[in-house]
């Protein structure tokens, strides 16, 4: 599978640093709120919308956009795992490139998405529970979300993944500049950063944490695990990163119901911050 991917001649793009330059993108794509940014991102137009992708794809490793990362222009919740797992949708044997994020809409792989683990189902509920504006629908908390990964090949085990840093770089860079959501969830990261220093190094150097030093621990409830949680600066607006206490697969989360309580206590434990954003 690596093979299917050359990361050697990953180059920034000059055309969409010019564009940005010349049209007018309006700040409340990024805001804490979650209905105007969903306002703001309907009402690009369609110049707007190219300046943004150019951007977003810029220094992309594969073009137009990888596999395993399907998002809006501006979710206000972003997951981010090793790889896409290795229990695709029935019929889906291509790895090729995704369509690039849409605006007020959910991706297409977001919203339809069904893979053979469950993966989308937990994290569309996770997206609704933190992401759906006031009033709004399961619509528009799937145009608010994005899930990221460090590489863009199959694979079942975190562990076994041999993420290349150049394109880890990217989606951790491509995150925090251009999508600029209010929470990064990571899901079954934390042994992998034990396992590739590499990595870990990139993760901590691009959002300015220390993994050992989280600002907040919080135990799962009736569980050994814990959330562990930073707050960072990343522009006008800090961002929440979040270790989750395991990957939707793994133990306890084999049990939708122990998922949909993992998801509760992360929203209740937020709900201040999610009154003032949505």
């Amino acid at each position: 599978m690596r093979d299917h991917y050359d990361f050697s001649d990953s180059k920034p793009n000059p055309y969409a640093k010019r564009m940005e330059r010349q049209i007018a993108i309006p700040s409340d794509l990024w805001c804490e709120s979650a209905s105007r940014r969903l306002k703001s991102a309907r009402s690009l137009t369609a110049l707007q919308l190219d300046c943004i992708r150019k951007a977003l794809c810029e220094g992309c490793p594969v073009e137009p956009w990888p596999y395993g990362n399907a998002t809006s222009i501006n979710p206000l919740l972003v997951t981010l795992g090793a790889s896409p797992g290795n229990s695709p949708q029935a019929g889906d044997l291509d790895t090729g490139p995704l369509e690039l994020p849409p605006a007020g809409l959910p991706h297409p792989h977001v919203e339809n998405y069904q893979d053979g683990s469950g993966y989308w189902d937990k994290v569309r509920h996770l997206a609704r529970a933190v992401t759906t504006p006031t009033d709004g629908s399961e619509t528009d908390a799937y145009a608010l979300f994005g899930n990221m990964n460090l590489d863009p090949a199959r694979s079942g085990d975190a562990s076994s993944v041999d993420i290349n840093r150049t394109f880890a770089e990217w989606v951790l860079r491509t995150i925090k500049c251009q999508l600029r959501p209010r929470w990064l969830v990571c899901l079954g990261l934390t042994g992998k950063f034990r396992q590739d220093r590499a990595v870990r190094q990139a993760f901590e150097s691009i959002f300015e944490l220390d993994l050992e030093k989280p600002d907040e621990k919080h135990q799962l409830l009736a569980s050994r695990y814990c959330f562990r949680e930073w707050e960072v600066h990343a522009g006008r607006h800090p961002l929440i990163v979040v270790l989750w206490p395991n990957h939707p697969s793994r133990h306890p989360f084999g049990d939708f119901e122990q998922w949909r309580g993992a998801c509760e206590q992360f929203r209740v434990r937020h709900a201040e911050r999610l009154r003032r954003e949505i």
